[in-house]
């Protein structure tokens, strides 16, 4: 059965199908739920969420809306998501504005969450967490002249680095940080001439990692997400005033 991260409620709240939605939009958006993934069925996935099967429907209902996922009949019937979602997900965003404040913002999240992540990870990762986090670096690299493809990929490589961490506030904090960045980097057209840069500063990341160099680790995410940035507010669609990089940037887009 797919398990599906569900966010924790406060206490004494109830989930709603706003609730549901959001965190399958998440499960999307980081590339935990895949092109082609079948949904658990709807009384297992209302089970998940511990709610009615009605409120399971409604969330459903405004994902099929939104073309994310299809609803097939027969005997290998279900909730899937789209094979194109990749590009649904670039369509979903181009209306959105970006500023060059949000995008500081974000790096500065990403600084303090995944960087953080990356310093436990090279400190907690076992010998075969390690080969599983270098086929999701070599998953990225495979799809990196595909950019919708290419932000699910890279999504998927930081949440494990995040997983790795052994941190569940770390690993829901990363989910939100993935999500956001899905929205914001599908407003950026981005151009084939970066992505070679961006696995760049994945393959640093992953060295350090691997061996067991904490802050090494974290020195490479920072020259990844700085380069990022100062990638991003150099293009046209951004706006606002030009906002400096905390470190000098390094390799890396994405």
């Amino acid at each position: 059965m797919q398990i599906i991260h569900i966010p924790p409620l406060r206490d004494g709240a109830k989930r709603g199908s706003e609730e549901v939605f959001s965190a399958l939009v998440q499960a999307i958006a980081t590339g935990q739920l895949r092109a082609g993934d079948r949904l658990p069925p709807e009384d297992q996935l209302a089970a998940q969420f511990d709610v009615a099967p009605m409120t399971l429907r409604q969330a459903l209902a405004q994902l099929r809306k939104l073309e994310f996922v299809e609803t097939r009949r027969g005997r290998t019937g279900g909730s899937y998501v789209r094979d194109d979602i990749a590009d649904r997900l670039e369509h979903a965003a181009q209306n959105q504005a970006v500023t060059v404040e949000d995008l500081r913002d974000l790096t500065d999240w990403r600084r303090a969450i995944s960087g953080e992540a990356s310093f436990l990870a090279a400190l907690r990762a076992t010998s075969a967490e390690l080969a599983q986090l270098s086929t999701y670096s070599d998953e990225y690299h495979h799809v990196y002249i595909r950019p919708a493809e290419r932000r699910l990929a890279d999504a998927r490589f930081h949440l494990y680095i995040a997983e790795l961490s052994r941190s569940s506030h770390l690993i829901a904090a990363e989910r939100e940080i993935q999500e956001h960045l899905t929205r914001v980097l599908r407003v950026i057209p981005q151009a084939d001439s970066s992505c070679e840069h961006d696995f760049a500063g994945h393959h640093g990341l992953v060295r350090a990692i691997e061996a067991g160099d904490p802050h090494r680790a974290r020195s490479e995410l920072h020259d990844h997400i700085e380069a990022t940035f100062s990638w991003s507010i150099q293009q046209p669609s951004v706006t606002g005033a030009p906002v400096p990089a905390v470190d000098p940037p390094g390799p890396g887009i994405a």
